[in-house]
């Protein structure tokens, strides 16, 4: 029996899918990556262990097809976008990879925003001027490490990186390009304004194609080493938010997908590019004739992460120990605290923040803190925090597109019941998680069978979703703390970059 398999290269994990020619999925296997950051801002990783653990991944899915007696006959792939690699004539990286979190190249976009060349930039590519930017990146790269800038005969971001090194294929989607910020959406090419201010070529920048593009890997080392067979069709795929709108189903305008992984966006399909007159929202070509809306925060399960080192070691090591998930036994937690958090807020900026403040000088700040507050009261602010963030996206994006009729849901979170009926109450809409919530995989494997003709019904809004009515009590003191939320969010972004300043002025070196 045929099989199709799919790979996401995210930021802390590469994860694999693989489904049958019936529809069913077969074998799904992860591996992890590590980012490194500073409190300079840096927000790295080693592209050649990204390399390593996407081969794991791919050699397990092929083990497990041996196994099952499948045949692959399709491999697609999603990546985390904006992420930056310098390589030399080799195609051998010169940098680690700077990730979409690296804030360094802030001084560098901030100087972009008031430069009378980059005024219009937006309404060309539909990227906001911001550090997450590839344009951002490579300039900071060329202000503060001119001999490696040009040294660097390439640039690309880690789906090229990978592709090129397992099948010597140089090129890179639509999709993916429209993120980089140097990508005309509209005319769908390199944008000559973009380059020239990043002070490269179109020739260094790997050719577009189609998200859809099928191609077949040449011999190399990696091929020959596990015997690939050399007819698997390989597609490029999206980046993983055009993969993840595919993978849960969101395919309407009236339909708004919400992804938290590490991070977190929310976005929509649009037969036309949509630009937001006040720049906090992204609008990125996925094929020749359908765009994405959306907006993406850097704040998802990176913070639950924070909160549990910080605040919660000891039950964290306890979780451990007695073989449990410590974000779970943390979400056991944060349900002891009431809808609300007592009247706590939390401001999830801890590294900074995308949409909607697009200001990488944002950080984090609890709000409202008195002597009843209790650390359950900080960890349910903490998740509230994300959501009402979130929910500043939202409205920026129904604004534009109108208000949604549903939430569909994926990623990590959306394996708990309670952080998606919070969510659903923060929102006040419905939240539907469809079956298999490893969105960006199967949106991966989806556009593959599109661009192969082969019909397969692989629907992920079928019989097995759940489903989150917004709850009428949690609503009213949602509506309530938001509109505080709201109000304060003005004065604390005017004053986050002085803060931040003093903060890498006097920072002290930490010892643990």
């Amino acid at each position: 029996m045929d099989a199709f398999i799919g790979v996401d290269l995210g930021t802390t994990s590469i994860k694999g899918l693989m489904y049958d020619a019936v529809g069913q999925c077969r074998a799904q296997t992860s591996q992890k990556c590590f980012l490194r950051q500073t409190a300079a801002g840096a927000a790295t990783e080693d592209p050649m262990k990204i390399l390593n653990s996407t081969k794991k991944v791919l050699q397990k899915l092929l083990q497990k097809a041996d196994e099952l007696h499948l045949k692959p006959i399709s491999l697609s792939f999603s990546s985390a976008n904006q992420s930056l690699l310098a390589l030399n004539d080799q195609f051998q990286p010169l940098t680690a990879l700077l990730t979409w979190a690296d804030t360094r190249p802030a001084q560098v976009t901030a100087a972009l925003q008031v430069d009378p060349q980059a005024q219009n930039l937006y309404q060309h590519t539909g990227t906001p001027l911001h550090p997450m930017s590839l344009l951002g990146k490579i300039c900071w790269l060329r202000q503060e490490h001119l001999q490696l800038f040009e040294q660097a005969r390439y640039f690309c971001g880690i789906k090229e990186f990978v592709i090129y090194q397992l099948f010597a294929a140089w090129q890179m989607d639509i999709s993916t390009a429209s993120c980089t910020g140097l990508f005309d959406i509209r005319r769908q090419c390199w944008d000559p304004t973009a380059l020239k201010l990043a002070g490269i070529t179109e020739q260094q920048l790997p050719p577009i194609v189609d998200s859809q593009s099928i191609f077949h890997s040449h011999p190399t080392s990696w091929t020959k080493s596990i015997n690939w067979q050399l007819d698997i069709s390989i597609i490029q795929g999206p980046f993983d938010g055009a993969a993840a709108n595919l993978g849960v189903g969101a395919n309407r305008s009236s339909d708004l997908a919400l992804t938290i992984g590490t991070s977190a966006a929310i976005r929509t399909i649009s037969n036309r590019p949509v630009f937001d007159p006040q720049q906090s929202l992204f609008c990125y070509a996925v094929t020749k004739n359908q765009w994405l809306l959306g907006g993406p925060v850097n704040s998802g399960g990176i913070i639950l992460q924070w909160l549990l080192e910080k605040f919660f070691s000891t039950e964290a090591a306890a979780a451990k120990q007695a073989g449990r998930d410590p974000i779970e036994q943390l979400l056991n937690i944060i349900q002891t605290a009431p809808a609300g958090s007592n009247g706590l807020l939390f401001f999830p900026y801890l590294t900074g923040e995308r949409a909607p403040l697009w200001n990488p000088a944002a950080r984090g700040c609890f709000y409202g803190l008195n002597p009843t507050h209790a650390k359950n009261d900080l960890a349910r602010a903490v998740i509230e925090g994300i959501g009402y963030n979130l929910r500043l996206v939202l409205q920026a994006v129904s604004q534009l597109n109108g208000r949604p009729q549903r939430i569909i849901a994926a990623g990590g979170f959306a394996r708990s019941e309670f952080w998606c009926q919070l969510l659903a109450d923060i929102f006040n809409l419905p939240i539907i998680v469809p079956r298999q919530i490893e969105a960006s995989c199967l949106g991966a494997i989806i556009l593959s069978l599109q661009a192969l003709n082969i019909q397969l019904d692989l629907n992920p809004l079928q019989s097995k979703s759940r489903s989150y009515q917004p709850n009428p009590q949690n609503v009213q003191i949602y509506q309530e703390l938001f509109a505080i939320y709201t109000d304060l969010l003005p004065a604390l972004d005017q004053n986050f970059a002085a803060l931040t300043a003093f903060q890498l002025k006097h920072q002290t070196p930490r010892k643990d």
